[in-house]
């Protein structure tokens, strides 16, 4: 999967399939963690910070009350992109794991 092009409506159906906590369409992609305290919302948004570097692809993300929500889209082609794909999953792995570590 080319990193920056556009996925089609059934590639990102088939990636979804497989990020079951994310949704979204081709225009973008999010997942919201809910029940969330704020001080492991802070870490895992440190924790995708290195991600976000790594990939040289910066999310956007919304701490609320209870809530963390990680928005994806690659904006240079204002599409989802196998980038987006990478980073959910990248995303999903560090948050499990920060979240075994608080239990």
């Amino acid at each position: 999967m080319a990193r920056r092009i556009p996925l089609t409506p059934e590639d990102l159906a088939d990636a979804l399939a497989e990020l079951p906590d994310w949704a979204g369409d081709v225009h973008g992609i999010h997942r919201r963690t809910k029940g969330i305290d704020f001080r492991t919302a802070a870490a895992h948004v440190l924790a995708l910070a290195a991600v976000a570097d790594d990939l040289d692809h910066h999310p956007d993300v919304e701490i609320s009350y209870g809530n963390l929500t990680v928005h994806l889209l690659t904006h240079a082609v204002d599409a989802v992109t196998g980038l987006d794909v990478e980073f959910a999953r990248r995303a999903d792995e560090l948050l499990a794991a920060q979240l075994d570590e608080d239990a």
